[in-house]
């Protein structure tokens, strides 16, 4: 058999297809993807079904989640093997000046092209979809060092929700608006939903943009070889750089991945691999093609400096993913301990700042280049809060102010994690005042100099850029400045200008990041502490008091409580219904946080996962509280009514759940009513002037002594045109399709109370949301029962045969 492609993506997107000349060569598309599908697809398959039979290895976390043994061995792109303890070792060497046969480091062959180098360009990195046009062209527009075109966790949907009217998934038009917009073919203006949108900068000032990939689990149903799916990296990676190469060339830039998800060297030597056929394909140098990694896999952990080392040629940072990463950890105890509530657990928390540290050391000790430059630099993580509208009809746009001090403090805290400095001398703290003023000898290095946003609100960029774009003796003017207050709801925040207040002294000076003085103090590394690979894991010095190990990996403690539990099922099921109507990147109005959130199949994962284990483990509630139903508040619809009690001790089971469950549907229809009142007040909003102007003829003297009830009626009933009524109607109609929020529930109970766990539980609701009403529920069960079952009903006829591949899909049987 040859490749097949869904015929409406080849009629529809001819121009993505076919034959193209790139780098001075003769490329075809589908032949490319063909080809490396054909050469690859059985190490992808090898490597994600690794991943199942390690996630389903009932072995003790401490036992099968270790650190490799010194003597384990790892192959390279180039067939060279080394073990852990010579990779670490050369990693250490490099970071120390040594040269020795071990040495190695990051982009030592080919240079990082200045558009894309971390260190060169501070600022935020902005991600999204580019679909539609307008998403673009904010991206373009913001005030950011690199927009992210992703078709990964906010990508454009993968599939068409049932229902919806198209014809082909949304990702297919977005590589169109790709091409379209590197190629200049940019409408001005452009229109969307009757608004104007405007490139407002010429092309050398565009951000640098970095294409984020699928992961090795997604499958690409439009396109299959041999019959089967093709890996859905295969198909992005071919499809942006076939068409996209040479008009980046063009203006000074290149082709760069995020590359998200990976879990081991094995899955990294993929990607590598994959990366370099592409390369050999298009007659690039070794090393060209970049790529930033998306360190969210806890399990990644585990062999970073492996990863780094096979990806050496072309890795140029590593993003702290926070969201993923908390809920991979979730994930890795799942079979053994429980999770205390996720929500509290920020980056400040111990695991977490481990786990930014290290992130950044790694960083800092393989990007030196033999000249002591920097190759290479940490991300921060995510900033996800979506300012609300100034016409929001709960006036929630006056909390706006909380969430622009928390991304300058988020970022402000970002910046100071990544101050390393490197001195011989024996001490253990030192000021950064200090050092600017020669007072220490040393080298300080300055890492974390770029960090992510999910919205490009010119207020909110402002606010996350200022501490990443900030001089060194800014910084510290910044924490110095007089504190500032703005008053909501009687309740004073902190102004985004502001200096730090006492309570974040207080959380500085608790991560080590300011003294009792409130002097900035960067972390000190002394040569001793790392000079061997058995320091640089084991050294308490390193890693607040203990092994590396016992920082990243051991489970925290705290509260299980019933409001959080509630909490995590709303956030859960809310963006699982955006995500059954094909959004993938869901701003929810978060009522702990008075703000907007934007989801995605990172937080999904987060709250599912933390769900599941809590109803394995029958986990016990630790405080008393109180399950809530639907009631109006400041905040809008919100679960806010004490309905049920629960006392500390009460174990979450099925019983418990199914009243979480009854809640949240009460909720949701409780919503959906308010939603439709302020609909229709809109509505009527429309003719109020008219009938006020009518109204006063009528009552202006007698009253009706000019105008009488049935001429004043007649007046007013004219007004409502039917024309202009359904004008009204279709501008006030709600974004999403409601019959969905049962199709979640249902989707959430199912896949919540069945012992099945599923790893990147979002592709069972991308495989349901296509299906038509009748089949979905019916397949939805099947996707939980035994395979061996379900087999035998695929051959009975009482199931149709695509249910055994989509249920081979979701549980990576490869």
């Amino acid at each position: 058999m040859v490749i097949e492609i869904n015929r409406e993506v080849l009629k529809k997107f001819p121009e993505l297809f076919g034959e193209k000349i790139v780098n001075g060569r003769k490329v075809v598309v589908e032949d490319l993807i063909e080809k490396l599908t054909r050469e690859f697809r059985s190490d992808i398959d090898r490597v994600v079904r690794a991943r199942r039979e390690w996630l389903n290895d009932r072995r003790p976390v401490r036992e099968k989640a270790t650190f490799p043994r010194w003597d384990e061995k790892f192959v390279d792109a180039d067939g060279n093997v080394r073990t852990f303890r010579e990779i670490v070792q050369g990693l250490i060497d490099n970071f120390l000046g040594r040269d020795t046969p071990l040495r190695w480091g990051l982009n030592w062959n080919t240079p990082v092209p200045d558009d894309l180098h971390p260190l060169k360009n501070p600022g935020l990195e902005i991600t999204g979809p580019w679909y539609p046009m307008s998403r673009a062209i904010h991206q373009i527009n913001a005030d950011v060092a690199s927009m992210m075109e992703d078709e990964e966790d906010a990508s454009p949907a993968w599939f068409i929700p049932w229902g919806s009217g198209r014809s082909v998934a949304a990702v297919w038009e977005a590589r169109r608006i790709v091409k379209r917009v590197l190629e200049g073919d940019i409408p001005t203006p452009y229109i969307e939903g009757g608004k104007a949108y405007y490139v407002k900068k010429e092309r050398s000032k565009w951000p640098t943009l970095i294409h984020r990939i699928p992961g090795l689990h997604i499958l690409d149903f439009d396109i299959r070889v041999d019959g089967r799916p093709v890996p859905a990296v295969i198909t992005s990676i071919v499809i942006y750089t076939v068409n996209n190469y040479d008009q980046l060339k063009k203006v000074g830039s290149g082709v760069y991945f995020y590359v998200p998800k990976v879990q081991t060297p094995d899955e990294a030597l993929v990607i590598e691999k994959i990366l370099r056929r592409v390369e050999d394909e298009l007659g690039l140098k070794r090393g060209e093609i970049k790529i930033a990694m998306l360190y969210e896999e806890a399990r990644a952990g585990l062999y970073l400096p492996v990863i780094f080392w096979i990806w050496r040629e072309r890795l140029v940072k590593s993003n702290n993913g926070r969201w993923d990463y908390l809920g991979s950890l979730i994930e890795m105890w799942k079979d053994e301990a429980v999770y205390p509530d996720p929500q509290n657990i920020t980056m400040t928390h111990p695991i977490m700042m481990a786990y930014q540290k290290y992130n950044a050391l790694l960083c800092l000790m393989a990007g030196l280049d033999r000249e002591g430059k920097l190759n290479a630099a940490p991300v921060g993580g995510m900033a996800a809060v979506m300012l609300y509208r100034p016409d929001d009809p709960y006036q929630r746009n006056r909390y706006n102010a909380r969430a622009l001090r928390a991304i300058w403090l988020d970022k402000l805290r970002e910046r100071l994690i990544g101050l390393i400095f490197v001195t011989e001398e024996a001490v253990s703290k030192v000021t950064l005042k200090d050092i600017l003023e020669g007072k220490v000898k040393g080298r300080l290095y300055d890492l974390f100099r770029q960090s992510w946003v999910a919205t490009p609100e010119e207020s909110y960029v402002k606010a996350g850029n200022e501490p990443l774009k900030a001089s060194l003796e800014e910084l510290q003017a910044m924490i110095n400045r007089p504190v500032k207050y703005v008053e909501v709801d009687s309740v004073k925040i902190p102004a985004v200008d502001s200096g730090l207040t006492e309570q974040e002294r207080q959380l500085f000076q608790r991560l080590g990041l300011i003294d009792e003085n409130g002097n900035i103090t960067p972390w000190v590394i002394r040569p001793e502490m790392l000079d061997s690979p058995e320091k640089l894991f084991n050294n308490v010095e390193l890693w607040g008091g203990k092994d590396l190990w016992s920082a990243l990996y051991e489970p925290p403690k705290g509260d299980i409580t019933i409001e959080h539990i509630q909490h995590a099922f709303y956030m859960a099921a809310n963006y699982g219904f955006q995500l059954l109507n094909g959004n993938l990147a869901a701003a929810i109005d978060d009522y702990e946080l008075g703000q907007r959130f934007m989801n995605d199949l990172a937080t999904y994962r987060i709250f599912s996962t933390w769900l599941w284990t809590l109803l394995r483990h029958k986990a016990r509630i630790t405080k008393d509280g109180a399950l809530k139903g639907p009631a109006k508040t400041r905040l809008g619809v919100i679960p806010a009514d004490d309905r049920i009690k629960i006392s500390a001790g009460t174990q979450f089971d099925e019983e418990l759940f199914e009243k979480l469950w009854e809640l949240h549907m009460e909720w949701t229809y409780a919503f959906y009513e308010d939603l439709d009142r302020i609909s229709a007040e809109r509505i009527l909003l429309r003719f109020v002037e008219n009938v006020k102007n009518i109204l006063h003829n009528a009552y202006k003297a007698g009253p009706f002594r000019f105008q009488t009830p049935i001429d004043t009626a007649r007046k007013i009933a004219e007004l409502f045109k039917v024309e202009e009524l359904e004008k009204a109607v279709i501008e006030n109609q709600p974004r999403f399709d409601r019959s969905f929020a049962s199709v979640i529930m249902d989707i959430l109970k199912v896949k919540l109370t069945s012992p099945m766990y599923l790893q990147h539980g979002g592709r069972l609701i991308m495989v349901l949301a296509p299906l038509p009403d009748e089949e979905r529920s019916t397949v939805l069960r099947a996707l939980f029962t035994p395979r061996e079952e379900v087999e035998k009903l695929v051959k009975e006829g009482k199931l149709k045969s695509y249910v055994l591949e989509l249920y081979d899909y979701i549980h990576d049987i490869r």
